[in-house]
């Protein structure tokens, strides 16, 4: 006998076994992202995404209130600022992010750096999806563009440190 998992609009969950080159294609902010399990396969639980990072790539500071984040190292290395702490991280590290935690980080290595990047509950993979759309447009990240980053920011729990 066993259990059948619901969704919160009481939908049954399907499982799903997914390869990163069957995975739905992102570009937020002209990076290469592939949305493995979006917030909606799992009932909002959490999003999984392979994230791609050229050397130099990463984020500025930044925090989630509202979610917590894991990243797993695939391939590359990646400087990590954590809360303040500065490291190294290679295939097979694994970092948590406890919702408040200012972070960011960016390759460091010659080629490539892959991520495996979860957040719990889910929605960064609906923040890509987003910033994505955004990006389509063409005018570049001009005044407009950016405030409407701020807005998706504000909609989607991402908040950069000042």
């Amino acid at each position: 006998m066993s259990a059948t998992s619901k969704t919160p609009d009481s939908q049954p969950l399907k499982p799903r076994i997914v390869t990163e080159a069957a995975a739905d294609a992102v570009r937020p902010f002209g990076l290469d992202m592939k949305v493995l399990l979006a917030t909606e396969d799992t009932g909002g639980a959490f999003s999984a995404v392979v994230c791609v990072h050229q050397p130099g790539e990463g984020p500025p500071p930044h925090f989630h209130t509202e979610q917590d984040e894991y990243f797993y190292v695939l391939e590359g290395t990646y400087e990590m600022i954590v809360g303040g702490e500065t490291s190294r991280a290679g295939p097979g590290t694994m970092v948590f992010l406890p919702r408040g935690t200012v972070h960011s980080f960016k390759t460091v290595s010659d080629g490539p750096a892959r991520m495996l990047d979860w957040s719990l509950p889910g929605g960064q993979d609906r923040y890509f999806r987003e910033i994505d759309e955004l990006g389509r447009g063409g005018s570049g990240f001009d005044d407009s563009m950016m405030a409407r980053v701020a807005e998706a920011n504000q909609r989607h729990d991402t908040h950069f440190a000042k």
